[in-house]
Order: structure tokens, then C-alpha cells, then sequence
């Protein structure tokens, strides 16, 4: 059976923790294995900083959503915000061939998030992002 769970979030540093605590508590719940857990909580804690960094330039406080499902087949969360648009599965991916010092600064997280996640996908509509991250349970 599905567990679908809603967190209302302020864009605040201090909610990735809140984030990963609930994430946590319910992977246990559901025995989900803790590498597992652990990759949920890096994907998450990925994109809703990136919400909370880039989201919105004016300072002000801007609550988004995070929605998370959970069954015995599949993790599926849903981070939607009314922030800037952008797609994170359109970003380029980072050139890991070059030097350090040559790299472009940013979207090391994003194809990190890509690389762990089953999937990602994304849409903009009502003037919001909706990122859906996904992720085959495997039994332990």
C-alpha cells in the first residue's frame, strides 16, 4: 500500500535537514535498505536546495511543496515550486573529462541526482515547477 505524505517547505537551508530526518524515519518504517535511503536523501537534499538557492533572487519567503509517495515498489517524490522556470533535466551534463580548474562551476548535483534516480522528469504548468524524482524499491 502507497504512503502519500505532503510537506509544506519554507525556502530555508534548515528544511533539507527536516527533510531528511521525515525521509528517513520512513524509509525505517518501511525497511527500505540504508543505501537506498541514502541516495533518496542526496537526490532530495539536491533539488530542494537548488529551490532554495536559485528559485527565487528577491529574499523573500517563498513556501513550496514536497510530495512524497512510498510503496513497496516504488519511491516517488514531487518537489513544485513558483519559482524562476527551470528544467533540470535539459541541463547539460558537466564535462568530467577536464582539469578541475576548466570545469563550468555548477550541475555536478543535478547529473548526480540523474545518475542515482531511475528517473527525473519535469514540467511547468500554472506558472510552477514540478520535478518528479523516481526510484525502484528493491526488497533487501
Amino acid at each position: 500500500m502507497a504512503e502519500l505524505t505532503t510537506l509544506i517547505l519554507k525556502n530555508d537551508l534548515a528544511e533539507v535537514e527536516r527533510v531528511a530526518s521525515f525521509i528517513s524515519a520512513l524509509c525505517e518504517q518501511h525497511a527500505v535498505p540504508p543505501e537506498l535511503e541514502y541516495d533518496l536523501n542526496l537526490a532530495l537534499d539536491e533539488i530542494i536546495t537548488n529551490v532554495i538557492k536559485h528559485a527565487h533572487s528577491d529574499g523573500g519567503e517563498h513556501p513550496f511543496t514536497v510530495r512524497v509517495t512510498l510503496s513497496d515498489e516504488e519511491f516517488v517524490a514531487q518537489v513544485e515550486d513558483a519559482g524562476v522556470e527551470f528544467n533540470p533535466t535539459k541541463h547539460p551534463p558537466p564535462d568530467l573529462d577536464s582539469p578541475i580548474e576548466q570545469r563550468r562551476i555548477g550541475g555536478l548535483g543535478i547529473y548526480l541526482v540523474q545518475q542515482i534516480m531511475d528517473s527525473m522528469e519535469y514540467e511547468r504548468t500554472a506558472g510552477k515547477n514540478l520535478v518528479t524524482l523516481r526510484k525502484r524499491i528493491t526488497s533487501p
